[in-house]
């Protein structure tokens, strides 16, 4: 089975900015050889994400979340929030009356009533 599909985390919807966000706070307390080592990719892999040649794969990208220290765990949460409720934001914005009544509806249904 594909690691990304066994994560709690949404990886298939984090933006590349995102990814290179995680990807950075890994690597401020580790060498890219080391953080190459933790994520099971080459270091080359890792010098592309860094020069925003490439970005991390979904499986790349949950190992990343699997293998983070608890300090590093809480910044790549944050990094994830912003990211995913920054699309929530822009598709709301983006669509009728109708689709925004169904958003906040959805909303309020995971968020618990009374929220949205």
């Amino acid at each position: 089975m594909d690691d990304a599909l066994e994560t709690e985390f949404p990886v298939h919807w984090i933006s590349k900015e995102a990814r290179y966000k995680i990807i950075d706070i890994m690597l401020s307390t580790r060498s890219i050889t080391e953080l190459a080592r933790v994520l099971g990719i080459s270091p080359t892999a890792v010098r592309k994400y860094v020069k925003r040649i490439a970005h991390p794969s979904d499986t790349v990208l949950a190992r990343a979340i699997e293998q983070a220290e608890m300090y590093e765990k809480a910044a790549i949460i944050e990094v994830i929030i912003n990211d995913l409720l920054e699309a929530v934001a822009k598709l709301y914005k983006s669509v009728d009356d109708k689709y925004k009544e169904e958003i906040r509806e959805r909303l309020a249904t995971i968020l618990g009533a009374g929220i949205c």
